[in-house]
């Protein structure tokens, strides 16, 4: 066969094959459409509707900011945006979830619920897309013109400024569906938990650039929440003197009585479902006073007050004796965590086992593991059973939501600030993680999963441990420099051996599995790999180190890659004339 001269034994029947050179175009047309779910990839688990645990107002409570809320999205001439503010933990994303449920049966809802240190779901960038595919839900309308836009120009969501994104995205689409603006309910839950303040400025920015313009209205309700920061607070103030912003902060609304009742409700249950351990102690428990002591140190706070409940109810002990503990802890979170993890530790000390020693490394994990991790992927990155990360995470489970059933269930902090706590030494002292060694840990141990993983053939290549160590050893592995003297690390024998291991065939599954830019690849893929010499490694080192301490936050990502690349031709034996050398 003259088109395929190598080719052996085709068969090609009743066909036209045609022989063509140079470069050839195809065009489609017809009634074909842009799939809108893969060109938006949206994130499925940052909608009102997430599977996980979801907070909610508990009944009774919060009903007069609740109320407010509602009486603005029922009034059509009030302003198109209303921004709710608290401090940590006061039950911004429970009001949240209660309006998104409340509404969802009258109304159109789109929401994104920002959590920090969720991989995805913390990133910006994929705010908008996200929304947009909720609105292509709404009716046929704004789905046909989501698909003309996106048809026309498919890297819009990447590659264009925010303010035409927010136009071209949701106002266009949603201004076709004719619907009036109280109909359809966009909410953003903690607006300040997102990873990049610089596109979160450019997204109050743009919200300002758009409803300063005359010819614009915003055909929608904008629900948005976050913690006072100085930078939102800043870029809002031009918008509430606008008129454009109603302001609402939760700091106005007095949360006293709804934590007594919340406190209230919640240890009388506890006092009935513990009925056997508990029959001796008189009703009504807590005490009127010991409420109205516990409902002090929760300050206002909702989280705080729930995480009280959690440690009070944990099975080692009596809950009587946790809640003696529970009225000594006046300082917020930090004490409760102090207790627990404590508790913890002492207990981890004196079990006879050895290979449950390792209390220190699932804290690391957690606080510094850039997404939810599963017990499952937890056990593969400390080399352990299964059961006994469990084991270990049920003497933390006042402060983490351990899955159940399933142990492929991601592992979720109950909030946020026990990373922060985790990770300064000034609040937990001898608990702080150590920030060089364990996240050194975490870089070896995912290059060594990648060489494992890049030799075998079947699914496993894509379970969500190989999924995370592609894509973020490098992330761990530049933290441990920031973390730590250049030497120390250049004569790490266990890092050496696992970049020793990091073959050509290591580097196409890592770079394949994380999808980068093709260029890189090629590049990487067309240079020789050489033997790999100290002065080199010690040169790039100092260089990445000297560029990051100047240019940090501007060329992080530039850096990254950059780093990457030069990292690999040390790691696998210095490439030469690099096309991505300076």
């Amino acid at each position: 066969m003259k088109n395929l001269p190598k080719a052996q034994k085709v068969v090609v029947k009743d066909s036209t094959m045609n022989d063509i050179r140079g470069n050839q175009n195809n065009y489609y047309t017809g009634n074909s459409q842009p799939e809108l779910y893969h060109i938006l990839s949206p994130v499925g688990d940052a909608l009102h509707t997430r599977p996980e645990p979801v907070a909610r107002c508990h009944p009774g409570t919060r009903v007069e900011v609740i109320a407010e809320i509602e009486k603005w999205i029922e009034d059509s001439d009030d302003c198109p945006i209303l921004w709710l503010s608290g401090p940590a933990g006061s039950g911004k994303s429970a009001i949240s979830q209660i309006i998104a449920e409340r509404c969802a049966d009258k109304k159109k809802i789109a929401s994104f619920f920002f959590l920090r240190g969720t991989g995805e779901r913390s990133k910006f960038q994929h705010l908008i897309p996200t929304l947009a595919h909720q609105v292509s839900m709404f009716d046929s309308a704004a789905k046909s013109v989501l698909i003309d836009i996106m048809g026309n120009e498919p890297n819009l969501h990447h590659k264009k400024a925010l303010h035409y994104q927010l136009d071209e995205l949701l106002i266009k689409p949603i201004k076709a569906t004719e619907l009036e603006l109280s109909k359809i309910i966009i909410i953003i839950d903690a607006l300040d938990e997102c990873d990049d303040k610089e596109l979160m400025s450019q997204f109050i920015e743009a919200l300002y650039t758009i409803c300063k313009a005359c010819s614009v209205q915003l055909p929608f309700r904008l629900f948005l929440t976050s913690r006072v920061e100085q930078l939102i607070q800043e870029k809002f103030d031009r918008l509430i003197k606008q008129l454009v912003v109603k302001y609402l902060s939760l700091e106005y609304f007095d949360a006293t009585e709804d934590i007594e009742l919340y406190l209230k409700s919640e240890l009388s249950s506890l006092h009935e479902r513990k009925y056997i351990v508990m029959r001796h102690i008189p009703r009504p428990w807590p005490s009127e006073e010991q409420l109205e002591r516990l409902s002090g140190n929760a300050a206002g706070s909702f989280i705080i007050a729930s995480t009280l409940v959690k440690f009070i109810e944990t099975e080692k002990d009596h809950p009587d004796d946790n809640l003696k503990e529970a009225l000594d802890m006046t300082d917020g979170l930090d004490p409760v965590y102090h207790q627990v993890i404590s508790t913890a530790v002492q207990e981890n000390k004196t079990l006879q086992n050895k290979e449950l020693h390792i209390l220190d490394r699932v804290l690391a994990v957690i606080g510094l593991a850039r997404e939810p991790l599963s017990v499952t992927t937890i056990s593969v990155l400390l080399e352990r059973k299964s059961y006994q990360i469990v084991y270990i995470l049920l003497g933390l489970q006042a402060v983490l939501l351990i899955p159940e059933k399933d142990d492929d269930e991601p592992v979720r902090l109950f909030h946020t600030s026990l990373r922060d706590y985790l990770c300064s030494e000034q609040c937990s002292a001898q608990f702080c993680i150590n920030m060089k060694q364990s996240h050194a840990m975490l870089a070896i141990r995912c290059l060594q999963l990648i060489v494992e993983y890049s030799r075998k053939d079947d699914d496993a290549k894509y379970q969500d441990i190989a999924i995370y160590a592609c894509k973020y050893w490098l992330h761990h592995f530049n933290q441990s420099l920031k973390n730590a003297k250049n030497q120390d690390l250049l004569n790490d024998t266990t890092l050496n051996a696992a970049l020793d291991g990091f073959t050509l065939q290591s580097v196409i599954y890592w770079w394949t599995t994380i999808k980068p830019d093709m260029r890189i690849l090629e590049a990487i893929l067309l240079e020789r790999f050489r033997e790999r010499t100290t002065e080199i490694r010690t040169t790039i080192t100092e260089q990445f180190r000297r560029r990051t301490e100047e240019r940090e936050e501007e060329f992080r990502r530039f850096e990254e890659v950059e780093w990457t690349f030069f990292r690999l031709r040390q790691g696998l034996g210095g490439m030469a004339n690099s096309p991505l050398q300076e």
